[in-house]
């Protein structure tokens, strides 16, 4: 009878973790989808470089961001890959008492190569959410990185918080 409750209540353990786990990656799949800019951040070759611009998210939680190919941010990350990604809410938040969602995804970066069915498939998904960017598909310069996410920080207000490797 031993054997059977410590089976039955290391499901019930288990069980609690997975639907845990669910929980926390709804707060930050809703966090990625209502938010339309993010800052990333790349290792230059001495300083740190952050730049404010528009991302998009897949079901898997990798990060794409589209740029210039001779830009800084994008030499920088084809260097030196590992890439910390910051999505806030302030927008709607409540900064005097800081109600603010916010995430911090580190990563390792990687190019999109431009021909072929996995650029079409990642600039639709791109452009689903940030159809205001269709421009700079024109241009031939134009360059698509995925960040694979690593690890995660997120916090919304003081008190609903939680990191985690992935």
């Amino acid at each position: 009878m031993l054997v059977r409750y410590l089976i039955v209540a290391e499901a019930y353990r288990d069980l609690e973790q997975v639907s845990s786990r669910l929980a926390l990656t709804e707060r930050l799949a809703a966090l990625l989808a209502q938010e339309h800019v993010a800052v990333l951040v790349t290792q230059g070759e001495k300083w740190p470089t952050a730049n404010l611009q528009a991302f998009a998210e897949t079901p898997e939680f990798d990060l794409l961001f589209i740029m210039g190919g001779n830009a800084d941010k994008y030499q920088n990350l084809l260097k030196r890959p590992e890439v910390t990604v910051a999505v806030d809410n302030r927008d709607v938040g409540k900064v005097p008492t800081f109600e603010i969602t916010r995430a911090w995804i580190q990563g390792t970066a990687s190019d999109v190569a431009r021909t072929g069915a996995e650029w079409e498939s990642l600039k639709a998904t791109f452009l689903k959410k940030n159809p205001f960017e269709e421009p700079f598909f024109k241009n031939d310069g134009l360059r698509m990185v995925r960040i694979r996410p690593a690890r995660v920080s997120y916090a919304s207000g003081l008190r609903d918080t939680f990191k985690a490797e992935l």
